[in-house]
């Protein structure tokens, strides 16, 4: 980007660089003075350059063409949008993006109309319809089509777009924040975009002031049944304190915060509120030139949501904005902090549970306190004869069991008593019968015969 540029951080410009040409090591000194004479000429001619038009030196530096081919982003993977094509397309939405401009052939055929409304450039104009890429960026996320070299596609390719120019070749200089434009122009965008009949508006600018234009013109997209979908905007060091976004923080805007590849807020915002999150750190994107590339920004974020809400009115047109909008924060995937909380809103937006999720009908409340209350004299007395009646019970139970205990000891036991006499069954114990100590001689075996002689 060039050095009056604020949005580098947004659209990361790829360059290409051809060596095919290099030139030997050992080249004569004949060439090296040559270089010399053609590097001196070319100071020369810049120099010439700037006393004629000193404003040509200033001229945006656009960004240019990404890549030719890239795999699936890490962002399709984690909403997969795919698996509500086969149920809607987003083909009766149209979605305003309201930002830099569009300009991709991935959006060939996919603008119904376009408007510029940026104000006039103080530098050298590039003339093109998009120098900055954001806009083309967040439209590709909503709408990008589908190409057999890219794994990279809209959430809702069907759908329609249009486009409000609201940014020129770069943003104003001078603003705190860096990358914020004035609310006026924001104003005029979305107005437009209503009467465009869109049924969904993406914000993809971030104001820091607010007025009464843009209050009002908020107003009249959201009283015509129309989704506003807003970025939260990043929070820097130097930011003055005290500071918002706008529209983000107008009451039934959506304002969407950005998450990165690991699930975790990428950047604080000044936002009073952040209802939802979305992928938007080092996301792929479409470039005004060609290609798609890395982009990072809660305007991007915001564009998922857009593509979600697109495939969403469409399965569900019966549905207003504000049930479109309890719909998203009631199926979102639950926050690490917790539903509500200042990082994450609800959590992350999940399309697939947006339009197929049962819900019920009405806002959800919080229940009253449980109150026991005191036992009244009635509850008392009811409860001390319940004590009774159950005492009485299992005193009649254990009179029954110790009852059939006799009666089964008297028929079992009763004749068996009887035949021995009620003597004891069991045989007496052996007496132990200690042996004399000086026991007498053994007799001899014929001791009991008569003598006779020999």
């Amino acid at each position: 980007m060039g050095s009056n540029s604020t949005a580098a951080p947004r659209i990361h410009r790829t360059e290409n660089v051809d060596n095919s040409r290099g030139t030997p090591a050992n080249i004569p000194g004949v060439y090296a003075k040559r270089s010399l004479r053609t590097l001196l000429a070319a100071a020369v001619g810049s120099l010439g350059i700037l006393l004629i038009d000193p404003s040509a030196a200033q001229a945006q530096q656009c960004v240019g063409a990404g890549q030719a081919t890239s795999p699936v982003p890490w962002a399709q993977q984690v909403l997969t949008p795919e698996r509500l094509w086969p149920l809607t397309s987003g083909s009766k939405q149209r979605v305003a993006v309201v930002g830099t401009g569009v300009s991709s052939p991935l959006l060939d055929g996919k603008i119904a109309a376009s408007v510029d409304l940026s104000p006039p450039s103080r530098t050298g104009a590039s003339g093109k319809p998009d120098c900055l890429g954001l806009g083309t960026a967040v439209a590709g996320v909503i709408g990008a089509k589908e190409t057999s070299e890219h794994g990279f596609h809209g959430v809702a390719p069907k759908t329609k777009l249009l486009t409000a120019k609201v940014v020129g070749d770069s943003f104003p200089q001078g603003t705190q924040p860096n990358d914020s434009v004035a609310p006026d122009p924001l104003a005029a965008g979305i107005n437009w975009s209503v009467d465009q009949g869109a049924t969904i508006i993406t914000v993809a600018a971030v104001s820091y002031q607010d007025s009464p234009a843009l209050r009002q013109a908020t107003k009249r997209a959201l009283d015509a049944d129309v989704v506003v979908i807003a970025a939260a905007g990043r929070a820097e060091q130097n930011d003055p304190p005290g500071i918002a976004p706008y529209p983000a923080s107008y009451e039934g805007v959506l304002s969407v915060g950005m998450i990165g590849e690991d699930g975790m807020v990428a950047a604080d915002t000044h936002a009073p509120r952040v209802d939802l999150v979305a992928p938007g750190a080092e996301v792929t994107a479409a470039y005004p030139d060609g290609g798609v590339g890395p982009a990072t920004g809660t305007e991007l974020a915001a564009g998922y949501v857009a593509g979600t809400v697109a495939l969403l009115r469409d399965y569900r047109p019966q549905l207003s904005n504000e049930e479109v909008v309890q719909r998203l924060l009631a199926t979102a995937s639950p926050a690490p902090e917790g539903v509500g909380s200042r990082n994450y809103g609800h959590g992350l937006i999940n399309p697939y549970q947006a339009a197929v999720a049962n819900l019920v009908d009405g806002h959800p409340t919080t229940l009253a306190p449980a109150d026991p209350g005191v036992p009244t004299a009635e509850e008392l007395a009811r409860q001390a004869a319940w004590q009774q009646s159950d005492s009485l019970a299992y005193g009649l139970v254990a009179v029954g069991v110790s009852a059939a205990v006799v009666m089964t000891a008297v028929v079992v036991f009763g004749p068996r008593g009887r035949r021995r006499r009620w003597r004891s069954g069991i045989a007496e114990a052996p007496v132990d019968r200690p042996e004399d100590e000086l026991p007498e001689p053994p007799a001899d075996l014929f001791d009991d015969r008569p003598k006779t002689g020999v």
